[in-house]
């Protein structure tokens, strides 16, 4: 049995005689980072060369560094910043690294479901385009029945650009004698406070949910500038006085193709409704 002790204690320790040591271009190369990373590492110092040859300036690294350079690396992928890494790693325990794991795993949940309700209203505002009649009717002007609509009220033009949901949900402009109101479409009103509540607070855009009631309405659409609709609603209103219909003091602008996917504006497509009496 001493022996056989002897032995294995002598081959382990032969073996850590023997432990690989790699140049700073192979481990770099095998974490597939650049060696100006492992510079700056080095002088921060969150992960060091085992030794430096004088001679050569030659960085060699151990083979058995490699586990914490991984740590490093799984760490950064997470979002981690080299503050937090450096604290991290001087400090692991087991049960710190398990609650850091647990609150890391929920925050990465809390992502997915971010970009899951993202990826919800992007396909969204896509099946709203696609939805549309437009290409079939741009040169038509005619009378629809049109049921309930929900939105959001964002407001007037000033506080449309720093509002989520006008970069997320299809664009509807409420032109009123008196004002401009801007709101986004729900389309799917159903599920949208679900869909949504990864990515903005729910019970702040209850408030300003509304909804249009159901309605006949005089329908046409508008291909170009937003600044030119004027001359499309001119023709509606020639096309309701010919046909003795009395109209609301207002009309309602849904963008179709809008900036977001379309670069050249005089091929937006906006869908005009101005509701009968």
């Amino acid at each position: 049995m001493d022996d056989e002790t002897t032995t294995y204690e002598q081959h382990f320790n032969f073996y850590e005689a023997k432990e690989k040591h790699w140049k700073i271009g192979d481990v770099a190369k095998l974490f597939g980072i650049n060696v100006q990373t492992l510079h700056y590492y080095d002088k921060i110092g969150l992960f060091s060369p085992h030794f430096r040859d004088d001679q050569t300036g030659y960085r060699y690294y151990r083979q058995t560094q490699v586990y914490r350079l991984a740590n490093i690396i799984y760490l950064r992928k997470q979002g981690y910043s080299i503050d937090d890494i450096k604290d991290y790693i001087e400090n692991l325990t087991f049960k710190g690294r398990a609650a850091n794991l647990q609150t890391q795993a929920e925050s990465l949940e809390d992502e997915a479901q971010r970009l899951l309700s993202i990826s919800k209203t992007i396909k969204g505002k896509m099946n709203f385009i696609d939805n549309s009649d437009y290409k079939e009717k741009l040169d038509v002007i005619e009378i629809a029945d049109i049921g309930e609509r929900h939105y959001i009220e964002i407001g007037p033009e000033k506080d449309l650009y720093v509002s989520e949901m006008f970069y997320f949900f299809p664009t509807i402009a409420i032109y009123r004698p008196d004002a401009k109101i801007f709101c986004a479409y729900l389309e799917n009103y159903e599920k949208f406070f679900d869909d949504i509540s990864p990515i903005a607070d729910t019970e702040s855009l209850k408030r300003f949910h509304k909804s249009f009631s159901p309605a006949r309405v005089l329908r046409a659409f508008h291909v170009g500038k937003y600044e030119c609709i004027g001359e499309r609603i001119i023709e509606m209103l020639a096309f309701a006085r010919e046909n003795d219909l009395d109209l609301q003091n207002f009309s309602i602008h849904y963008n179709i193709v809008d900036q977001f996917v379309e670069s050249d504006s005089n091929r937006y497509v906006t869908e005009i409704q101005i509701p009968l009496k």
